[in-house]
Parts: C-alpha cells; structure tokens; sequence
C-alpha cells in the first residue's frame, strides 16, 4: 500500500505541534470542534500537492465554502502569526519522507511593481506587504535528499504577477479530497475513469446496496445520471437528495485506481444513518480493492458504532483500520490517541464516549 505511515504538524493553524503515527489502511479522526481534524486532513493534502502553489488559496477557499484571496493565507499561519512558518513532515511506506514549510515573505516582483504610486519601487528593507507564498519542499529517499521550491506572487491590486513551479519536480501521487460542503464535488470525473478501466458496474452495484430501485449509471456530458426501477428516462444524480449524492461521491472516488490517496471530511454529512454501514462497508471493500489509503474526519457517534458493526462482520478489515481522537490538552497541547479495532469494539461496547477527551 502506498501512503502515509505518519505525520507531524508545526504552526499550522490552531495546531502548534501535533504527531500522529501507525496510520494503517482506512484513518478516522475524532474530536471535538476546532480540535484541528481538519487540518490534520490540509496538512496531509498540502504534502501530496508541495510542487502546487495555487493549493493553499484552495484549501481555504474549500474551508469558508467560497472565493478566498492572498490575505486569507494567514490563517495557515498559527494564531495568525506571519512570522512564523507552518512545517509538515511525514514518512510514507515506500520509506520515503517528505517535508514541506510554508512562507510569507515579500519578493520583488519588476512586472508587478514598476507602477508603485509615485515611481518608489518597495525593496526588502522598505516593503509595505507581504506579496509571495512561498512552499519550499524535500523529498528525501535513504542517503537521497532533493529540495524544491515554488511561489506565488502577487501585485499591489491583489492579481497573480508571477508563479514559480518547482522545477525538476513530478508529482506520482494522486490526491483526492472530498469536502464537507454537501453542494461541492462532482463524481463525474472519477466515473470516466472507472468506466475506462470496466469497473463501472463495481460502483453501480454499490449504488444498488444503497437503494435498490437504482437499475443503471450513466455518464453524458460529464453529467452523472442513474436509472430508477418504473422510470423511464435518466435522472441526473445532482437532483437527488442528498445522502445519494453524497453517497455517491464517497464510492466513485474510492473505486478509482487514479486516487491513491482519498480524504473525507465530515463522512456523515447528508447521509441517514442507516446508509452508515454500507458505507463504511464500501470504502474498506474499494480501498482495499484499489490499493489505497484514506483519512476520514466525523463527529457522529452512530457512524462509529456502524464503522464497529461492519468490522465485526468484515474480520478481514479490522486490521486496516486506526482510530485517532485529536484533543488539545491543557498541559501538552494537542495530542493524538490510537485506537485499532479492539478499542473501537471495547468503546462500543461499554458506551465510552471517543469523540473527545478534555485534558
């Protein structure tokens, strides 16, 4: 399996420091608001987007749930302190280790600048804001270690002046993120290239656990459609309610082989509770089926004890599984407590409340 054995987190947002190791297969991350399970989500797509300056201005703009300008990019920055500079870092089961630091600093941009107001042209020691993100970036294999870095700079009016790739740099990995927002995201996409592969009736029989009246799943026009059991023509699955849509995006996403990495934020949103365990049951099944790791944020109680219910029928899933409940202690900050399935089951069991742990 490709992906992340663990993680560490400096300055970044509300998390001052935080590590996370022994991610196995499927990743949920418990906590109570603002305990930082998102961010934990960001930080694990900024390091599998490093050589993508644009990434940061899309995580906030997928967090607020609209446009998000350059200014926005201070809320990376812990306690919204610039100075500081928010530091990722983590070793994948290929042995590699990645290490990613974001900045926000002024560079001289001539383009940009040589229409200051009354010919002063800013320098480092005069400058008036901070116009560049900078990502500077490692990617160290044993005794290999290689730097990179790309930018994004600014003009005085707030339009992009200038962007720096990360020169020698590719990207092998595939990254998908699924938001909470239930109005966001498309599954066309990923159903083009499941269908490519012949792996379309895989997703349409899930579909078919979900509700059975569903009959075909078609793709026209980058446009999901499905058939319904006594209807005569397509519908468009953007029409439906909510919980299909949502339903639907979670089990394309996981069925394609593209994405090797899948993050769910928020999994509950939309969906009744009884689709929890088919679901879950999906995602172990696909993820495993498509060699592929995915993190999933939640704060619903009956989603665990659904998650619980399918891994004491799936023995063969348990082990794929890691339970993480993020708190913010008050005596060593935030903190990360591992659960496998024996803990989860336990908790079930004699009712232990695992959302979240003030300390």
């Amino acid at each position: 399996m490709d992906g992340f054995k663990n993680i560490k987190i400096n300055k970044f947002r509300g998390i001052n420091h935080l590590e996370i190791d022994d991610f196995s297969r499927v990743n949920v991350f418990l906590g109570q608001n603002s305990s930082g399970k998102s961010s934990v989500l960001e930080c694990i797509l900024l390091l599998m987007g490093m050589s993508n300056p644009d990434l940061p201005q899309a995580i906030n703009a997928i967090r607020s749930r609209s446009f998000s300008n350059f200014a926005d990019l201070g809320y990376l920055f812990h306690n919204y302190d610039l100075k500081t500079k928010p530091d990722v870092a983590a070793e994948l089961f290929d042995e590699t280790k990645r290490h990613l630091t974001l900045e926000l600093t002024y560079m001289f941009d001539e383009k940009s600048q040589v229409s200051e107001q009354n010919g002063h042209i800013p320098t480092s020691e005069n400058k008036t804001f901070l116009n560049t993100l900078k990502m500077a970036f490692d990617i160290e294999s044993g005794q290999n270690k290689k730097s990179y870095e790309c930018s994004l700079t600014i003009n005085p009016q707030g339009m992009i002046s200038n962007k720096r790739l990360a020169e020698g740099y590719l990207e092998k990995n595939s990254v998908a993120f699924i938001s909470s927002d239930l109005a966001a995201g498309n599954p066309a996409n990923d159903l083009v290239e499941i269908a490519k592969r012949k792996r379309k009736d895989i997703v349409t029989e899930r579909l078919q656990y979900f509700d059975s009246r569903i009959t075909t799943l078609e793709i026209l026009n980058n446009v999901a459609y499905i058939g319904l059991d006594g209807i005569d023509q397509l519908l468009t699955v953007n029409m439906q309610g909510d919980g299909l849509r949502r339903y639907l995006n979670i089990v394309a996403a996981s069925a394609n082989p593209v994405n090797n990495i899948l993050l769910i934020d928020e999994i509950e949103n939309g969906l009744h509770y009884s689709a929890y365990k088919k679901l879950w049951e999906a995602i172990f099944a696909l993820a495993v089926g498509t060699n592929k790791q995915i993190f999933v944020t939640t704060h619903s109680k009956e989603t665990l004890q659904k998650l619980n219910q399918m891994l004491t029928e799936h023995q063969e899933y348990q082990q794929e599984m890691r339970l993480y409940t993020i708190a913010k202690t008050l005596k060593k900050g935030h903190q990360a407590y591992k659960y496998t399935y024996d803990g989860l089951s336990g908790a079930c069991e004699n009712d232990v409340e695992l959302r979240g742990r003030v300390l």
